[in-house]
């Protein structure tokens, strides 16, 4: 049977034998090839993986991933956006532009005129450089910015939320409750732990992936932390996270940043 004009000037793709094309809950993208993997076309994915070969973005083609990981080259001729490369070089040629915050290579090679922003070790250095200049970045504005009146309207009415052993927390619709014995004062500003699991939750809720209850959840989750209702998030913090079905990444490194201050604050009035 004769092409038409139209299906003969379009390009061919082949999927080669093994690779694996998925859709992630967010909607992304997933790809996962046993050899040489070359991205022509932009867009946002969640995993891009060469099982033994390279990763190659070409000229013009802007991609944003979650995770890169190949065993051999990432070579970047366009743009990058990534939260983590896994690659036995990371190679940036004339003009390229690269935004990674966590780097696992063995060598990195940066052109002339190309840009590389981030590359950190570990989520270890990550946190402890923002917690040295928490500052600055407190005064950054959130992706997901709550607003005042998207918060439970204003009253005297109090709320209860499920404490570890099933019974009630009671806690104002507005302000905060008086701190423990052996806890810090109440401060204007979020301890860093606290105040970074804000912005891990912020962002999580901000991507509607879950479910009704668990999306719930996050959200008062959040509300706590932006409320500065650390009393009540200390009785509670256990049992809502527990609630989240299927926590995504950012909700569980919450969690344990969340778990490990009040640890902490428990070990220091010991």
């Amino acid at each position: 049977m004769a092409l038409t004009e139209g299906a003969a000037a379009a390009p061919t793709m082949i999927i080669p034998q093994g690779t694996e094309i998925e859709v992630d809950a967010h909607g992304q993208l997933s790809i996962r090839a046993p050899g040489n993997l070359v991205i022509q076309n932009s867009g946002s994915y969640g995993k891009i993986e060469s099982i033994a070969g390279s990763i190659r973005i070409d000229h013009g083609v802007e991609v944003e991933a979650v995770a890169v990981r190949c065993a051999a080259g990432c070579y970047v001729q366009g743009s990058l956006t990534a939260w983590k490369v896994t690659a036995e070089s990371l190679q940036l040629e004339d003009g390229a532009r690269a935004n990674v915050v966590l780097q696992e290579t063995r060598r990195l090679e940066v052109g002339r005129g190309a840009r590389l922003v981030g590359n950190f070790e570990s989520e270890k250095d990550l946190f402890v450089l923002f917690s040295r200049f928490a500052r600055q970045v407190r005064e950054l504005p959130f992706y997901f910015e709550r607003r005042r009146d998207e918060l439970p309207a204003g009253g005297t009415a109090p709320r209860r939320l499920p404490t570890e052993d099933g019974t009630a927390a009671v806690r104002p619709a507005r302000g905060r409750t008086a701190p423990a014995a052996g806890e810090e004062p109440p401060r204007d500003r979020l301890p860093e732990p606290l105040y970074f699991a804000l912005v891990l939750l912020e962002r999580d809720a901000a991507r509607k992936g879950y479910g009704s209850t668990s999306q719930r959840v996050v959200d008062e989750l959040v509300k706590l932390l932006a409320e500065r209702d650390l009393e009540t998030l200390r009785h509670t913090h256990r049992t809502l996270f527990g609630r989240i079905v299927e926590p995504h990444e950012d909700a569980r490194r919450a969690a344990e940043l969340v778990a490990s201050h009040y640890r902490e604050t428990a070990q220091r009035a010991g």
